[in-house]
């Protein structure tokens, strides 16, 4: 099962989201703040973060930043929900690593078709992933056989 990381530190919005999302079959962990967002996705990696902008303490951009600078959450996909609607904000969010935006309100299939393409696009860097580390294997494979099949002399040259 797909486990996303709800990051809110507003409970009612929290739960309309965690309660949406469960209902179409997501393993959903939330967070109230940050600080405890960061631990969460060190702790469990989740396909997708869906956290707030705006909150006391860590701000969602931080926490997207933090997570992005990390190699084994680089490729989760992050959504950042805001109330925040200018141009400069969207920049602002997308350079700290953001891949997608929901302004509130929120539109709740919206939501849910967000969600599946961002998880789509997750699926699909896990793949690449996987066939890099694949190539590579074979490549050193490959590497070691023709280097075994050399002449000696030639060994020592290359």
């Amino acid at each position: 099962m797909v486990q996303i990381l709800l990051i809110d530190d507003d409970s009612t919005i929290r739960l309309l989201l965690e309660r949406t999302l469960k209902r179409q079959g997501y393993d959903v962990v939330c967070a109230g703040n940050g600080e405890e967002g960061l631990v969460k996705a060190k702790e469990l990696h989740p396909a997708m973060i869906i956290c707030d902008w705006v909150m006391p303490g860590v701000s969602g951009l931080q926490v997207c930043r933090q997570v992005k600078s990390l190699p084994d959450l680089a490729t989760t996909f992050f959504i950042l929900l805001t109330s925040l609607g200018s141009v400069e904000d969207r920049v602002k969010g997308l350079d700290a690593g953001a891949d997608d935006f929901l302004c509130k309100p929120i539109e709740m299939n919206e939501f849910i078709a967000r969600i599946r393409a961002g998880l789509r696009l997750h699926q699909l860097s896990q793949d690449l992933t996987e066939q890099k580390q694949l190539l590579e294997a074979e490549l050193a494979e490959a590497a070691e056989y023709v280097s075994s099949i050399l002449p000696t002399p030639l060994k020592h040259n290359c």
